[in-house]
């Protein structure tokens, strides 16, 4: 017989609840993008002023991300009722003080189911929890790809005890509102009731359930995270290749909790592979940064620029990131000196030869006195103020700030 899939009617005062929580988070994700604004200004001395921008479109990615990974979790049938969330937020935590990195629930979750596969505690539903971290890293894996690349923040970055080199901090945050289903034995439906078909759900759960219950729908709030610091590719690649790596995982961990909700003794398969097939992500993902060549730096003839601001001269002109200066009004310019030289006491027309890629193209620019062409160059070997990050950190999160470079 197929189940029961009933809508229930929401509360006004829990709605209204979600609503403001929902809101607060959308503040918290605008404090995070001034917060990291804040961090490239202290460093260039410049105000880009995009953190609105990005508050709203982290907002509406993270909407569609909603209902994209509520139509997976109705899809499947991932029961929110006995996967233990409240021990999956306690776990996290207090991985979290071991490294940041792992505040992730593919290292919460794979730890609780194998501490349920063998010990028999916590009492929680291994696939309903393995397919519910699957579907969020699947939900994180999509945002990344259309996203993640959107409104970089440019930093100068020393890598490995090396140079510094100029590169992009990747971070982005997205509130999502999910609809979840849970189980509602013994809870007399209230709403609208919907016929499910004979196949679904495709999740199966061994709960006993009262012939008359069914699963209810109910609405879920939570912020999904995403940080890297780009330095060996854009930051459109970079994003592109995490994304693919991210998906890949979540696509195994999700066939796997799929298998192991059908035949509950392969239920160690996915437990085993939620931390190890993290790990080989972020380890991938490490490799690649560290043993990579670094693309924003100085080149044998010209200057290379790191970004444009937005609304700036070069943005108008169309001077993008990684076009290299030539010359100015004839003049070739081989170092950033002799480039902010010229910059700052030149005015009136400003002819650029640029170098993109294996073209040369010429940008033109109508400058007054003191007014700034709006472009960042990528440092020397060595500058004033860069960031140091933590080479086995998820996706290289930045962890000290504004440090000068050693004598």
């Amino acid at each position: 017989m197929a189940a029961q899939l009933f809508l229930p009617v929401v509360d006004k005062v829990l709605l209204q609840t979600l609503l403001t929580l929902f809101v607060v988070m959308v503040l918290v994700v605008g404090w995070q993008y001034k917060r990291l604004q804040r961090m490239s200004e202290g460093l260039f001395y410049i105000e880009k002023n995009i953190y609105l921008r990005s508050t709203v479109t982290s907002t509406l990615f993270g909407i569609a991300g909603g209902i994209l990974g509520s139509l997976l979790l109705l899809l499947f049938g991932i029961d929110l009722s006995g996967m233990g969330i409240v021990y999956l937020f306690i776990v996290a935590i207090l991985l979290m003080l071991f490294h940041p990195r792992f505040l992730c629930f593919a290292y919460a979750g794979g730890l609780l189911c194998l501490s349920n596969i063998l010990f028999g505690v916590p009492h929680i539903a291994v696939p309903q929890l393995l397919g519910l971290v699957a579907v969020l890293h699947m939900v994180e894996s999509v945002l990344i790809l259309v996203s993640g690349h959107l409104d970089p923040i440019p930093v100068y970055v020393r890598r490995n005890d090396g140079p510094v080199v100029g590169g992009f901090n990747l971070q982005k945050f997205w509130p999502i509102p999910l609809v979840a289903v849970m189980s509602a034995a013994g809870v007399e439906s209230s709403g609208i009731t919907f016929s499910t078909p004979h196949w679904w759900p495709l999740m199966k759960t061994y709960t006993e359930m009262a012939p008359e219950a069914g699963y209810a729908l109910l609405p879920v709030l939570a912020i999904l995270g995403y940080g890297e610091v780009a330095t060996t590719a854009a930051p459109r690649v970079k994003a592109r290749y995490s994304a693919r790596n991210l998906f890949v995982f979540s696509l195994v961990l999700l066939f796997l909790a799929v298998l192991a909700s059908h035949y509950p003794a392969l239920s160690i398969l996915p437990a085993v592979f939620a931390p190890l097939g993290h790990e080989l992500v972020l380890w991938i993902g490490l490799k690649t940064e560290s043993l990579g060549e670094p693309i924003f730096v100085m080149p044998e003839t010209g200057v290379m620029i790191l970004d444009v601001l937005p609304g700036s001269l070069a943005a108008v002109a169309g001077l993008a990131s990684g076009d290299v200066v030539v010359s100015v009004n004839g003049v070739v310019v081989s170092n950033r000196r002799e480039l902010q030289h010229i910059l700052q006491f030149t005015w009136g027309r400003l002819n650029l030869e640029v170098r993109r890629g294996q073209q040369t193209r010429y940008f033109s620019v109508q400058k007054r006195p003191r007014e700034v062409l709006g472009i960042i160059l990528v440092p020397e070997s060595s500058a004033d103020r860069y960031l140091s990050f933590a080479g086995d950190s998820r996706l290289a999160r930045v962890v000290s700030l504004f440090r000068r470079p050693r004598v």
